[in-house]
């Protein structure tokens, strides 16, 4: 049986030089190809790019803002409960605050997102007051 070579590498993991000068030679010929060519990749405008968050962001925020707030709620609730043996009136009133504080920062962050979006004017606080309300 006549050995068969199979491809050549050398020891270090790279590729034979006939290799990297085949690559290199593709490369030149890809960024030719590129500077004649008649069209142009279109390319996003940075500032609505980075700006504006994804439908997906906004919808996974929302919900981890309602789930946090029942979970905050359950959990104190649970907590009382044990520490005083009043249960399950612990669990179900901080719990049904804990949706109230949930529900409240879901409507918060719409605002924001509201505001954000329509290009709102100038930043609000907390208590919505703007920056010349202050002085």
């Amino acid at each position: 049986m006549a050995d068969k070579e199979g491809p050549k590498v050398r020891n270090d993991g790279g590729l034979p030089p006939a290799d990297e000068k085949t690559l290199a030679d593709l490369g030149q010929r890809i960024e030719a190809a590129r500077k004649t060519a008649k069209w142009t990749r279109p390319q996003p405008d940075k500032e609505t790019a980075t700006s504006r968050p994804s439908d997906m962001g906004v919808a996974l925020r929302l919900s981890s803002e309602l789930v946090a707030g029942v979970l905050v709620g359950a959990g104190i609730g649970w907590g009382l409960d044990r520490l005083f043996g009043i249960s399950p009136f612990g669990l179900i009133v901080f719990m049904g605050l804990g949706t109230v504080a949930g529900v409240r920062n879901v409507l918060r962050a719409v605002r924001e997102l509201d505001r954000s979006r329509s290009g709102g004017g100038a930043k609000q606080d907390q208590h919505g007051q703007t920056p010349a309300d202050k002085k």
